[in-house]
Parts: structure tokens; sequence; C-alpha cells
């Protein structure tokens, strides 16, 4: 006896270590709407059953045999409705409130009603519903991990199916211990009152729970990670590749497409007379250009292709698997896109057009000779007026831009340019 409820009290202690680290987790920022407040408070009440569970070891006569499986339904409940916020489904936390709220009265007037009322209506026995209960909680917390194991890798995958191989037996362990009792009361017997075992299995239901937390916090601190990756790889104003990534995925597909024997184009891309925005319209509105122009910039995209922002007004695009030809006439509907959407404004929308710089690699070449044939196409569609797409030519490095220019067959003009 005193071994289970030290036992049982450690499970508590468990309980609550995760509890505090699930706050920890959702003080970071972006954890806000995760689900970790109620994995937290779901951890609490964990920790409360497992005192209950320790209370009625050592004094069965001071609560009712259902008080520990009242705090794990509790657990549960709050633990789901985080689990469902976590995989961003709707909580249900209104009808689980509901669900707890009718098992502790039931208990409450199974319990007290035949003390003060001569003539009490009896009620169903209790504690196989509650089981059924955790069962089904159980199953949903699977429910609601399992889709997104897909969509994971390492430790949060790992995480993932650890959380849904915990709750599957547990609910399974707990199927079992309820088959014997139900056989018998199908043939007439009464549901035995406590289980033989009522104390193991509550020890067991608590470390499960603490299982489940380990693996969700586990899961939510993954998720964190790769948070706090992308926003040290990615531009805060318009959410592409910061210079040091997008050279990091330029160099990597370089040496892919040596490798592998494909073409692969880049773009260098400058914003027309940005400066005269921000001189004109404020820098507030050249920020909304920026975004503007990147979020053209992500849908015109095509699949495996990255862009960067390199500094300012200047941005970038790698295209792997890309011909030269495909890549100006990629490059040729961004700029189609940029002159006929003008950026929201008030009071007047802000029309502004681009000059892009595009160029093939060749074998052998790395990114850096690579990137400064693109810049050089960029200077050619500026000596040009601005407003176009310019090729550099298969070795053309040491040519002079204005005969590159003069080159009609590597330069792709637009339509009229806009004033901007």
């Amino acid at each position: 006896m005193f071994q289970s409820h030290v036992v049982v009290l450690i499970a508590g202690l468990f309980a609550l270590q995760m509890a505090v680290v699930c706050v920890v987790l959702r003080r970071s920022s972006g954890m806000d709407r995760s689900g970790l407040t109620s994995w937290a408070l779901g951890s609490v009440l964990a920790a409360f059953a497992a005192a209950l569970a320790a209370v009625q070891v050592l004094r069965p006569m001071w609560l009712v045999p259902e008080s520990t499986d009242l705090a794990l339904l509790a657990a549960l409940s709050v633990m789901a409705v985080g689990a469902r916020h976590f995989a961003q489904r709707p909580g249900r936390a209104t009808g689980l409130l509901a669900l707890n709220l009718a098992a502790a009265a039931a208990v409450a007037w199974g319990d007290l009603a035949p003390r003060f009322l001569a003539n009490a209506v009896a009620l169903p026995e209790l504690a196989p519903v509650l089981s059924a209960c955790h069962i089904v909680l159980l199953l949903d917390l699977a429910r609601s991990v399992v889709p997104s194991v897909p969509a994971t890798r390492g430790t949060g995958r790992l995480a993932a199916w650890s959380l849904a191989l915990i709750v599957i037996a547990a609910a399974a362990i707990n199927a079992w211990t309820m088959l014997g009792p139900l056989a018998a009361m199908s043939q007439g017997a009464a549901w035995p009152r406590p289980l033989p075992w009522d104390g193991e299995l509550a020890i067991f239901n608590v470390f499960a729970l603490v299982g489940v937390s380990v693996s969700f916090a586990l899961m939510a601190h993954d998720r964190l990670r790769r948070m706090l990756e992308r926003r040290a790889r990615h531009d805060d104003l318009t959410d592409v590749l910061l210079r040091g990534a997008f050279w990091e995925e330029l160099e990597g597909a370089c040496l892919q497409a040596e490798r592998q024997r494909k073409p692969m184009t880049v773009a260098f891309v400058d914003l027309d007379h940005f400066k005269a925005i921000n001189d004109v319209y404020g820098h507030l509105a050249g920020d909304s250009v920026l975004r503007h122009f990147a979020g053209l910039l992500r849908k015109t995209l095509g699949p495996g292709h990255l862009a960067g922002r390199l500094g300012g007004e200047e941005f970038a695009i790698v295209m792997p698997d890309t011909a030269l030809e495909t890549g100006r006439l990629a490059c040729l509907r961004l700029a189609t896109a940029v002159r006929a959407t003008p950026c929201p404004s008030e009071p007047d929308p802000i029309a502004y057009t681009v000059s892009i710089g595009v160029a093939a690699r060749q074998p052998g070449e790395g990114a850096d000779a690579l990137m400064r044939r693109a810049d050089r196409a960029l200077y050619d569609a500026k000596l040009k007026g601005r407003n176009c797409v310019s090729l550099h030519p298969a070795g053309g490095d040491a040519a002079d831009p204005a005969e590159v220019a003069g080159a009609g067959r590597f330069v792709t003009r637009s339509q009229p340019r806009v004033a901007s």
C-alpha cells in the first residue's frame, strides 16, 4: 500500500513538472494559440488525480470511489481541448465542460441522495460510464495528433507517434479492464466497488497522462523550433528568404544542378525608382509596396522555385530545373503582374514597375559567377529604361553592358512604363 502511495505521488510530481514546462513554452512568442494553456491545466488536474489516488490508497473512506476517475476525466477533457487547438480543430470546450459537470453531479447524487432522501432515484453504475468517457477522450487525442504526423519531421514526428501509441495503449488497457465486470453485469451481477485493480489502473492512467504531456511538450517544442528557424531565415517584412539563407539555397541548387546535369536559371529583380516611392509616399508606404511585391512574387513562383530579399528593394529568384527561355517567361509573368496590380494605398493605389535580369547557369559555374551575370543583365535592363526583362547571354561575362543591351534577342521589353 505504501509503495503504491509513493509511486502515484511521484507520478503527480512529474505531472506538475510538465505543467511548468507547458507554461514556459506557452510564454514563447508565437505559441499563444498552441493549446499549451489547456495542457498545463490538464497536467495540474492529472497531479490532482494522483493525489486523490494516493488518498484512496491510504484512506479509502474519505472519498467516493469515483473521485479519481472524475479528476482523470477533467484532465483528459482539458488535454483534448488543447490537442484540438494545437491541430487547429474546433475545441468543443463547452460540451466537455457540460460532460464533466454532469458526471460530477451524478457522482454527488449517487453518494448523497441515499443519505438524505428516502425515495431517491437510483442512478446506473457510473464507473463504467466514466471509464468509457476516458477511452473516448484518449482516442480523440490520437485523432487530433495522428493527422499532423506527415507534416512533421525528426523530434516532432517521433513525439507525435509516441503520444498516439501511449493513448491507444491506455485506451486498450482501460477497455480490457472493463470487459470482465461488464460481462458479469450482463449476467445480473453488480459492478464491483472498488475493482480489484483500481489502484494499479489509477497509477497507470496518471503515468499515461504524464507520458502524453511529455510527448505533447516535445511536439510544441518542435513547432517552436521550426518557427524560430523560419524567422531566422526569412525576412520579417516580406516573408521571403534573407540574403544569407538565400545564398545557401543558391549554392545548394548549383551543386545539385551540376551533379544532375540539369538546367538552372536565376533572376535578379529590382523595384524601379523605389527611393522616389519612399520620398513621395513615406517609408510606411514603401514597406507596403515591398510586402505587395513579395506577395505577387510568391504567387508567380513555380514549384521548387525560391525567392530571397538581398537588401532594400533588391530580390532574387532561383529556378531549378528551368531553362533560360522558361525562366524568361516566368519573369515576364511577374513583371506583368506587378504592372497590372498597383499596391493598395490611401488615397490612391501606388503603381510601380520592376526591372529583372535573368541568367542561366553554365556547366561548372558557381553561385557567385551566376549572380554576377544576372546582375549585369539587371544593369542592362536599367540602361534600356527599366520596366523590362533582360537576359544575359551564355559565355557573355566579358561583354560590355551597352553591347549586351544592343543585342535585341537578349532583351525583352514590357508594355510602356508606368510612371513611378
